[in-house]
């Protein structure tokens, strides 16, 4: 091969590595803490006259995503609560079981301007009782996965380039049924579920 035709391959090869240099992968990644109020997941007003609903639940969350332009992103958001699923009655209230929830959602967020998003997801969300004291509970049969969809807004502000600061407000909705309640007569129920969390955001992304 000739010193020529070395050159150019040469100058070729570095051309395209130049080139391809600023198309590295933009990508994002969340750490989020707060805490997520549940409605009542069960409830007879007519015989028993009670209610089950989950208490107000610590919660952990991570996401990773990627932008799709300037001003939208694609992100999957995974997420933890813990709390007691508690049983009210007209003058008491007791534990049934220590739950967890989990949920999975691919998020589209819009950011508005510099400092507020708004964002909706379409996921999952599963139910896992403790496995202690299980058997005596509306989860004995079955710890249901559900579809959910999610809507929320954030505001955040810069803490360096590539650091976020962030509190998020978001809302989520699904149906809720075990095939214990089915067997006893109870109906699908809607519920909802409102989080609030800090954020704390890294991206590699140009603003």
């Amino acid at each position: 091969m000739s010193a020529g035709r070395r050159t150019l391959i040469l100058a070729a090869s570095l051309a395209a590595l130049t080139a391809a240099a600023p198309c590295r992968a933009q990508v994002l990644a969340e750490f989020r803490i707060g805490a997520d109020w549940s409605s009542v997941l069960v409830s007879d007003l007519i015989v028993d006259e009670f209610t089950a609903q989950p208490a107000i639940a610590p919660s952990l969350g991570l996401a990773l995503g990627t932008p799709l332009g300037p001003k939208y992103e694609v992100a999957l958001d995974v997420r933890w609560a813990r709390s007691d699923l508690k049983m009210k009655q007209a003058d008491s209230s007791r534990t049934i079981i220590p739950l967890t929830v989990w949920t999975g959602f691919i998020t589209l967020r819009w950011r508005l301007h510099g400092h507020a998003l708004v964002q909706a997801g379409i996921g999952a969300l599963k139910y896992d009782p403790s496995e202690e004291g299980r058997e005596s509970t509306m989860f004995r049969d079955d710890q249901p996965l559900r579809p959910a969809v999610a809507l929320g807004a954030r505001a955040e502000y810069p803490l360096s380039g590539s650091l976020r600061v962030g509190l998020d407000l978001g809302w989520s909705m699904h149906g809720f049924s075990t095939q214990a309640l089915s067997e006893e007569g109870f109906e699908t129920r809607i519920a909802h579920r409102v989080s609030l969390a800090a954020v704390l955001r890294w991206s590699n992304a140009k603003p």
